[in-house]
């Protein structure tokens, strides 16, 4: 097997599949957009200032990945979307999407001219950016494998609907020709690779055949997401934690309501990550606190290993590594079962599992831990034990390349 790998952006999935294929020596090319092995090493060599720099470089560094077969394509849209959302996102959040979408096209059509140059091989890609490049693998005679990382985008329109209450044109909302595009990806694909049943099961009730799909739940780094001793808390306050966008898509609506019926409790709702929908929190109550796109000193995994609940209320989501993550870190965690990460979770035993969008279940779930020390140290610990078993990078890597990419 001879592999190809194409993503627009670094994805914890596709990045670990390519590290699992280089050590596997059958990893043949890597196509990416924005590739900055050159100036992570040179910041590397800074003395002081040039480790946070290289923190930040490292996501487009691709890290384990050979650089001599390391393709960048595309990469002048790519810095003009990154620019453009940074600069006016915002305030534009639908021109946003909009040029995501655009960008991923463009890449998927450079990678495709490329493709057509290639002998045949096992080609995985990413949705929404594999379109044109599996069709030149298969005039090749090759194989094609889609990286499905989200719902299928018809499903998550439909639980923005019936869950958020959203109606289009809300940006949150994947546009009618990006759908298209999906289930055309979908079509072409000789396999589809998806973190969770929760996915797989949307497939199927859209005529997908079982032989196509193929569920790897991810891992995480458990290097990073450490358990640290967590002491009897003396702070006034108990810390909930939610890590994720602020999104109306990731429950924030019902995290919101949460926190203002437990508004007469000792808790405090801290909420980290990129600011999609701002409306969500218009009228969050007192004891909420919007602590920017990162934790305060900039690091998730101290962050986590410092509170004493994770919550993650999502009302559409294929995995929530986030899940995964404060797991890892021994956290009691409460999500939903529209979490595909719910599907490792043994409810009560390693953690909660409540419907989406039920307010009254959710802070129910949330009075109980915010009472009961011993259940939090419990979850959490098993939570822990539960993750390190049999979630980690390599082994999902190893599971892909097993399951997902052999012909």
């Amino acid at each position: 097997m001879d592999l190809l790998i194409s993503t627009p952006y670094r994805a914890g999935s596709i990045v670990n599949i390519a590290r699992g294929a280089a050590d596997a020596g059958v990893l043949r090319r890597f196509y990416t957009t924005v590739y900055l092995r050159r100036y992570h090493e040179f910041a590397q060599s800074i003395p002081l200032v040039g480790a946070p720099v290289a923190r930040k470089l490292s996501r487009r560094s691709f890290l384990g990945v050979p650089r001599e077969i390391v393709a960048s394509e595309s990469t002048l849209p790519e810095l003009a979307h990154l620019l453009f959302r940074r600069m006016s996102g915002k305030l534009f959040p639908q021109h946003a999407a909009a040029s995501m979408y655009h960008s991923k096209l463009l890449f998927d059509m450079a990678v495709a001219k490329c493709v057509e140059e290639e002998e045949p091989g096992v080609f995985l890609g990413m949705h929404a950016a594999s379109e044109n490049s599996f069709q030149a693998m298969q005039r090749n005679g090759g194989q094609t494998v889609l990286n499905l990382v989200n719902s299928h985008p018809t499903e998550q329109n439909r639980h923005l609907r019936e869950l958020a209450g959203l109606t289009p044109p809300h940006h949150e909302f994947i546009p009618d020709g990006v759908v298209e595009r999906v289930e055309r990806e979908i079509e072409l694909a000789d396999r589809i690779l998806v973190p969770s049943w929760f996915v797989a099961k949307q497939l199927l009730a859209h005529g997908i055949p079982d032989r196509k799909i193929v569920v790897v739940p991810y891992g995480v780094d458990l290097t990073v997401f450490r358990e640290l001793a967590r002491p009897v808390s003396r702070r006034k306050e108990l810390q909930c934690l939610y890590v994720g966008q602020i999104s109306h898509r990731k429950g924030l609506r019902t995290l919101v309501d949460t926190a203002r019926r437990c508004r007469n409790l000792p808790i405090r709702f801290d909420l980290v990550g990129p600011m999609v929908s701002p409306e969500v929190l218009h009228d969050a109550p007192p004891n909420c606190h919007y602590l920017g796109f990162t934790p305060p000193g900039g690091d998730v995994a101290d962050a986590m290993c410092a509170a004493d609940i994770f919550v993650h209320p999502t009302y559409d989501d294929s995995w929530s590594l986030v899940v995964l993550e404060a797991m890892a870190c021994g956290l009691p965690v409460i999500t939903t079962n529209h979490a595909g990460s719910s599907e490792v979770i043994e409810n009560r035993q390693t953690g909660i599992v409540v419907p989406p969008g039920d307010t009254f279940r959710f802070t129910d779930a949330l009075r109980e831990l915010s009472e009961d020390q011993g259940l939090r140290q419990r979850l959490g610990r098993q939570a822990r034990q539960a993750v390190k078993a049999d979630y980690s990078w390599p082994v999902y890597a190893e599971r892909v390349l097993g399951a997902a990419c052999q012909f």
